[in-house]
């Protein structure tokens, strides 16, 4: 009997490029999982299940209210270990089939090991998932080079966890999440791309791409994304002349 493969999926670049891997160049049965939680966005759900139905792969979509857990509800510095184990716990229990030994993989690649804010890699970890990327050394940019070499995809999910828009020891609603996702649609849907709403109550901060920035001043954009946000209930919206930067709530979390 060949082994079957669990995948964490994420849609996301590096967990796209390990499925397809997994998928066209092993003789093992591939198994993608999607997690559908409030820390994710409707277009991404929607995004993962028709690239997984396009191609044909054996998918399991299993949904996860990690609001009910109170150690990812208060939203402090280490928030993704819980999320990782909650959601791992469940992967594991999902797939505890009598005689069957799966292998269960995710997609964490090794310069986000080693230089990234990755709570979530204890728990990965200490459940006895595989991190091949990591293993293997391969960086972001290693992987994009792989990606054209073997014409494989980018991810179809660019928008992440919703919850990193939100800085530690603010602690997480639902109400939060939709607003920051409502947020960040009006200016994906005017093909802004990278985009981050960054939220600090009435106030928030906009992430969009460095060469992108100009286009928020313009008149067409400016004046009714204001309208948005403030029926969203923002009084007060700043733009971040940085641009977007990977994880920069992390980042300004270090310094304090």
């Amino acid at each position: 009997m060949k082994q079957k493969i669990i995948l964490a999926f994420s849609g996301g670049d590096d967990s796209t490029f390990l499925l397809e891997v997994i998928y066209r160049y092993t003789n093992r049965i591939c198994h993608a999982v999607f997690f559908q939680t409030p820390f994710v966005s409707p277009k991404t759900l929607d995004r993962v299940y028709k690239y997984l139905e396009k191609k044909g792969i054996n998918f399991t979509i299993i949904p996860i209210d990690l609001l009910e857990d109170p150690s990812i509800v208060v939203n402090q510095s280490d928030r993704c270990y819980y999320c990782k184990k909650f959601m791992f716990e469940e992967l594991m229990s999902h797939f505890n089939f009598p005689g069957e030994n799966p292998r269960f993989f995710e997609g964490t690649n090794f310069e986000e090991a080693m230089n990234e804010h990755r709570p979530g890699l204890a728990a990965i970890e200490e459940l006895g998932l595989e991190s091949p990327l990591r293993r293997a050394g391969l960086t972001a940019e290693d992987i994009a080079i792989l990606r054209k070499e073997y014409s494989i995809p980018e991810g179809v999910d660019h928008i992440g966890c919703l919850a990193t828009r939100i800085p530690y020891d603010t602690p997480i609603t639902m109400e939060i999440l939709e607003k920051v996702d409502k947020a960040e649609d009006f200016l994906r849907e005017r093909d802004f791309h990278n985009v981050r709403v960054r939220y600090f109550g009435e106030m928030a901060r906009i992430e969009v791409k460095a060469d992108e920035i100009g286009r928020l001043g313009q008149e067409e954009i400016r004046v009714p994304f204001l309208k948005h946000m403030e029926d969203l209930g923002f009084s007060k919206i700043l733009v971040d002349l940085r641009g977007y930067r990977k994880g920069s709530l992390d980042l300004e979390s270090k310094k304090t």
